[in-house]
């Protein structure tokens, strides 16, 4: 605080209520020549004329040298509280935008890693080597089914799959080997297929072919257009993806016709007829109601249970129905499902 600026302080307090220089001096018992070097800041007032002269103002002692009074102190400070408040808001908010954004990140994070283990555990894009065991078409899409761990995979065929010149075997009846560019889902056992080409492999019996005696050949009348057919069960094995598990046995089935040795009276073995591998159990009845016995077979594959076995012009066609009637459902379950 300077002369001039209290001095000003004053003169202004002075007339604001109205006082002239006399009329101040005699409320200070002084004369009007010491405010005059006061208002025109040539001097100082005396120590002890702080306290009344700070009265007649309705100032405290504080204000009166500050050369302000607390409402204006207060409200030329009101907008530095106001910055210092916003400062310190927008650093909360800051540090609140900063750790919500850290969470994010790490939420974030956590979310990508959970989704590629899911889609590891999920998808699959590989490149196999697979025999085709099975060629379906639905309405124009094209389809081929490789085995999997117990399962059949479907697999829809791209555009650069040529469908037609797939076959599953040669003309000696091996399984060929294709190489498939393959994706597909491990929960649905479904997928697409976009290259399917033939390797120079062939398969040459299943993983559990062993020779094994034959159990005695049962017969079935009427099947396959012939009055008597005679059938054996081979090579038996527990299902390795089977559940549950060491209980689900799998059977190779062969079926041929039965030649009567007059001399013996022992039916012989005829022509073979058809050759069924790894599946569970065979029953024969009237599957379609056309008056004749088709042989039904239950497979090892959940994809595709069952398998209709048929004679149509002289040849054995199949079929894949997704059930089948109640009756030979039950006589196709297993000796652990009794």
């Amino acid at each position: 605080m300077t002369k001039e600026q209290l001095g000003a302080f004053i003169a202004k307090n002075r007339r604001d209520r109205g006082l002239t220089q006399r009329d101040l001096a005699e409320r200070l018992h002084i004369t009007d020549k010491a405010v005059s070097k006061w208002e025109r800041g040539l001097s100082y007032p005396d120590v002890t004329l702080l306290e009344p002269l700070a009265e007649v103002f309705g100032l405290g002692v504080e204000e009166l040298v500050a050369c302000r009074r607390a409402e204006e102190k207060e409200a030329a400070e009101q907008p530095i509280k106001t910055i210092l408040e916003i400062s310190r808001e927008n650093i909360q908010s800051d540090r609140w935008k900063t750790m919500l954004r850290t969470a994010l990140s790490a939420l974030a994070m956590v979310g990508i890693a959970l989704l590629v283990v899911w889609y590891s555990a999920t998808f699959v894009h590989e490149v196999r080597e697979d025999s085709i065991f099975l060629m379906e078409t639905v309405g124009d899409v094209h389809y081929i089914y490789v085995e999997h761990e117990g399962h059949l995979l479907r697999l829809r065929c791209g555009d650069s799959v040529d469908f037609h010149a797939i076959s599953p075997t040669n003309e000696r009846g091996d399984e060929i080997v294709y190489r498939l560019d393959c994706r597909w889902n491990r929960r649905t056992y479904q997928g697409t297929v976009s290259s399917c080409e033939m390797t120079d492999m062939y398969v040459l019996g299943g993983m559990m072919d062993v020779e094994t005696t034959a159990m005695s050949p049962e017969h079935i009348n009427f099947l396959f257009g012939h009055t008597l057919v005679l059938y054996t069960r081979e090579k038996p094995y527990p299902d390795p993806f089977g559940e549950p598990r060491g209980q689900v046995w799998l059977w190779d089935y062969r079926f041929y016709t039965g030649v009567l040795n007059e001399k013996t009276g022992v039916w012989e073995t005829g022509e073979e007829l058809l050759v069924i591998k790894d599946c569970v159990e065979v029953t024969a009845a009237d599957f379609d109601g056309d008056g004749e016995n088709e042989l039904i077979v239950r497979t090892r594959y959940p994809e595709k249970p069952y398998t209709v076995y048929k004679e149509v012009d002289g040849e054995i066609v199949s079929t894949w129905p997704e059930e089948v009637p109640e009756d030979i459902g039950e006589a196709l379950r297993g000796i652990w499902e009794e």
